[in-house]
């Protein structure tokens, strides 16, 4: 039977001058760095509506996507102004429950939370929207949305307002080279989009750095409340985070682990050189790397001579168990618990305190290191006393990870125990073992 033809909308929008280029734009993907109340997420959602009504496949049918931090914020940014958009439009169809809305050629766009980003995994895009990128995982991206977009050559955009040297930056600064993106940076003092009157006034009650980092677009600025952006930038600027950190194959590397749900998995690899901490790798869990065996695996593929590898000790009654036991099991020797810390701020400031001796290979390490530009704390008040507290999502796994390699050196287990079997015992044959298994 023939397909009916999709019926055509007329759809006429008025977007703000600054976004014109945008919305005209021919390029397959975009980033905009936008100040608050510029009007990004408007436009982009304009731009969704606009893919929507010109497609014109039919089966499978032209999907969109706006991804968003969390559920909550998606569903308070967008989903308003989307219903609001589309409402007159003939034979649209909104699903509460699932964030979607349905046009009449069978075109849809839904609301996704970076959160669970995985629920996105298995789709097809035609266009997705990552909102405030710098606070999702880059797997997201890496792992999920850009495979997703292969089938039909699909389109992205990132936008967002500067939060320190985060993934979002990294894209921005990629972006910059590649002829192949369209970039847009709307700075409060050059866009006219809010009232200069209001801008100072703005301005006058607002802290230097925050004004800098949310009305002026500043990346040098860190998030508020960031954990370590002060001494990362201290080591870009020293170049301690580089492309040639050697590594030394006389002497052994160990591993340190955050262990948890598949994808949310870190691993950093690491070497002691005299009174240096070089950080060689820092690797994430995917749908191919889940299991222990899959990990004793993929480390065993890296021809590393490994002196120890070091696991939660928070994991070590029954989830830290199964993986000491199956990981020897799968080949790797030497693995240990790292002791408990009295709270997360004590292997926060031992690695605080190691990281003028930090250098980084900055191929191997960058989903780490964005990791930890993103890491922060927000300021937590119970009604009797007030306390920062270290915000537990995506990027706290591989800051929780780095620090155990600081907890590990500091408890004495960084040695090279592939030499002890070497070393003649003491009289009685006894000897002095550290508590490692396999």
């Amino acid at each position: 039977m023939p397909t009916e033809a999709p019926q055509v909308v007329e759809v006429q929008i008025r977007p703000r001058r600054q976004f014109r280029s945008f919305l005209e734009r021919q390029y397959r993907w975009a980033i905009l760095v936008c100040h608050r109340r510029a009007g990004k997420t408007v436009a982009c959602l304009q731009d969704l509506i606009i893919r929507s009504q010109a497609a014109t496949r039919v089966s499978p049918p032209w999907r969109g996507a706006y991804v968003a931090p969390t559920r909550d914020q998606a569903k308070d940014v967008a989903w308003g102004m989307i219903k609001r958009f589309v409402g007159e439009f003939p034979g649209i169809k909104v699903n509460e429950a699932d964030l979607m809305v349905i046009f009449a050629n069978g075109a849809t766009i839904r609301l996704y939370s970076g959160e669970n980003y995985d629920r996105m995994r298995g789709l097809y895009f035609d266009h997705v929207v990552m909102d405030e990128y710098g606070d999702l995982d880059p797997q997201a991206w890496q792992a999920v949305i850009r495979p997703a977009l292969s089938d039909y050559q699909g389109t992205a955009t990132f936008i967002g307002t500067p939060k320190g040297r985060n993934g979002f930056w990294r894209q921005w600064e990629e972006a910059l080279k590649d002829e192949e993106w369209f970039t847009l940076i709307l700075k409060s003092s050059e866009s006219g989009i809010i009232d200069p009157v209001e801008l100072e006034s703005i301005r006058k009650g607002t802290p230097e750095r925050v004004f800098l980092q949310e009305f002026e677009c500043s990346f040098s600025v860190g998030r508020i409340g960031a954990i370590y952006s002060d001494v990362l930038e201290e080591a870009r600027v020293s170049k301690r985070i580089s492309e040639t950190i050697e590594w030394f194959k006389e002497l052994p590397v160990y591993t340190t682990w955050d262990i948890g749900a598949p994808l949310n998995q870190r691993v950093w690899i690491f070497q002691l050189v005299g009174d240096r901490i070089n950080f060689l790798e820092c690797l994430s869990g995917d749908n191919d790397c889940k299991t222990p065996s899959d990990w004793a695996a993929r480390l065993r593929t890296k021809k590393y001579s490994y002196g120890g590898h070091f696991i939660p000790h928070d994991a070590a009654t029954e989830q830290g168990s199964l993986w000491q036991e199956a990981l020897s099991i799968a080949g790797l020797t030497h693995i240990a618990v790292v002791p408990r810390a009295f709270s997360v701020w004590d292997g926060i400031n031992l690695a605080m305190d190691a990281f003028p001796r930090c250098w980084f290979n900055a191929s191997g390490c960058k989903d780490g290191l964005d990791s930890l530009d993103a890491y922060h704390s927000k300021e937590n008040r119970d009604g009797v006393t007030i306390m920062d507290v270290p915000v537990h999502d995506w990027a706290s796994h591989s800051a929780s990870a780095f620090a155990g390699a600081h907890q590990a050196i500091k408890a004495g287990m960084v040695i090279d125990r592939t030499a002890i079997a070497r070393r003649p015992m003491m009289p009685g044959g006894i000897r002095v073992s550290m508590g490692f298994r396999g």
